[in-house]
């Protein structure tokens, strides 16, 4: 059995600290030779979530004040930062076209979305990001069925890349923004694209689509917490 890097690093952790975990082996391939019976596979392990972020966490702590909103779709990732006023202070997009491919194998799919989503939250930590703005993938999923019902698709492949894509793309961020101490929220994304107010972010601050859908998340999760800090005062 044979492993590297930070696998190799939360292994020992495992052992040394007898960390209670779900074995399982996944059997790949096999094959007789003289004989002999030959066998590839994995071992897989699972632990509870917050051992994984306890011991590979890339920062343990983050003083950014500024906040984050994601725009997700099937070819990228779009940052839109801006401060606790709603001003925008940065934009950076993050390309995903090999993973959105119908033929891209999974396992290579997924390695690109992970890359394109360490990159990601790397930039906003490293530009002051504190808390990021998420699409809700419930909301999203039944948006989703009414785009597909009003023919919004763009080519055959658009039903099986809104229904897979998007959200696989947003659970990877929550799941590994943790490990550079970013909080994660929620917003509807209904009206972040094809809205009054979205046409004119676009034409204001000089954004494509995708990008200005990104700053509008951003604000919808500031008026958010906003409302919330407000209730429980």
């Amino acid at each position: 059995m044979s492993t590297s890097g930070i696998f190799r690093k939360l292994l020992g952790a495992i052992l040394r600290e007898r960390q209670p975990y779900n074995p399982r082996i996944l059997l790949k391939t096999w094959n007789i030779r003289g004989g002999k019976l030959y066998v590839r596979g994995e071992l897989q392990v699972s632990i509870p979530i917050d051992f994984y972020y306890k011991h590979v966490s890339k920062y343990t702590t983050n003083n950014g004040r500024l906040y984050g909103g994601v725009d997700t779709n099937v070819d990228r990732i779009n940052l839109a930062i801006v401060d606790r006023g709603g001003r925008l202070r940065d934009v950076k997009t993050f390309w995903l076209e090999e993973a959105s491919r119908k033929n891209c194998p999974r396992r290579r799919a997924r390695s690109v979305i992970g890359m394109a989503v360490h990159d990601m939250l790397r930039y906003a930590y490293h530009h002051g990001v504190k808390t990021l703005f998420l699409e809700n993938p419930e909301v999203l999923g039944r948006l989703k069925l009414l785009w597909i019902r009003s023919g919004k698709r763009l080519h055959r492949n658009y039903n099986y890349k809104v229904s897979m894509f998007r959200n696989t793309v947003i659970e990877m961020i929550a799941l590994k923004a943790p490990l550079y101490s970013i909080d994660i929220s929620y917003v509807s994304p209904k009206g972040t694209t094809h809205s009054e107010e979205h046409d004119e972010i676009t034409r204001r601050h000089r954004l494509d689509r995708h990008t200005a859908s990104a700053y509008l998340i951003a604000l919808r999760g500031i008026e958010r917490h906003a409302t919330i800090q407000k209730d429980t005062v």
